[in-house]
């Protein structure tokens, strides 16, 4: 375990180094060779600088992050490009993720999951994001994970998670202090960071990653 997280601050080491000149040297065909749907990308109003920043943990994904509940024979789940959107609790601000609804809106009603393996890097209660788990995948993405009703497990920072596993239940917590609900109506936020030489986080638009990932949803049934 030890070795392994040794390894991943080298890679993030790295990867702040490096990201200043991936950015000038990646051509988009560099980067639909290395898998990324630039089409995608470049719908949703990403310039190529930016995409170049997802390199570093694009294969680390392997799920959608809402997942389907066992009491139904399916599920969806609806997204919009709401980056940078104004927001105003607790000051002006803008939106930094994407908020991911399922058709029934209940609280504690669908699993969310890791979108990545990784570490446990954060958890616990924020006043914006209510009950949040902060997952830093191999790659050094950070991926966070807001307005949970609960936790699935006991998380403790350190832990290892792997792609798939359920972090806990899409819910309306946040926006005041600790077991705050009701606020606005349940969705998960999902935020996706990464360290450059400038930033210690560094945010990303994760639009174009949930519709990427949208085919790749898990579902419980059991």
């Amino acid at each position: 375990m030890r070795k392994w997280i040794c390894g991943l601050c080298v890679l993030l080491v790295f990867n702040a180094q490096a990201a200043g000149g991936l950015r000038e040297r990646v051509s988009l065909e560099g980067l639909r060779k290395a898998g990324i749907p630039v089409e995608i990308f470049q719908e949703a109003g990403v310039e190529k600088e930016e995409i170049v920043l997802y390199l570093s943990f694009w294969k680390d994904l392997v799920y959608f992050p809402a997942a389907g509940n066992y009491r139904e024979a399916g599920s969806r789940f609806f997204f919009e490009n709401s980056w940078l959107e104004e927001r105003n609790f607790g000051g002006n601000r803008v939106h930094e993720g994407c908020d991911i609804f399922g058709e029934k809106s209940v609280s504690g009603f669908y699993p969310v999951v890791s979108m990545t393996a990784g570490v446990v890097e954060k958890i616990g209660w924020l006043p914006l994001g209510g009950w949040r788990i902060g997952i830093r995948s191999p790659g050094g993405g950070y991926f966070y994970y807001a307005h949970l009703s609960s936790y699935a497990a006991d998380f403790q920072e350190g832990d290892s998670v792997e792609a798939g596993e359920m972090l806990g239940f899409l819910g309306d917590t946040g926006y005041g202090e600790k077991g705050t609900t009701g606020q606005f109506p349940p969705h998960l936020h999902m935020g996706i960071y990464v360290r450059t030489e400038k930033r210690e986080e560094y945010p990303l638009n994760p639009y174009p990653v949930l519709e990427f990932l949208q085919d790749k949803q898990k579902n419980f049934f059991y």
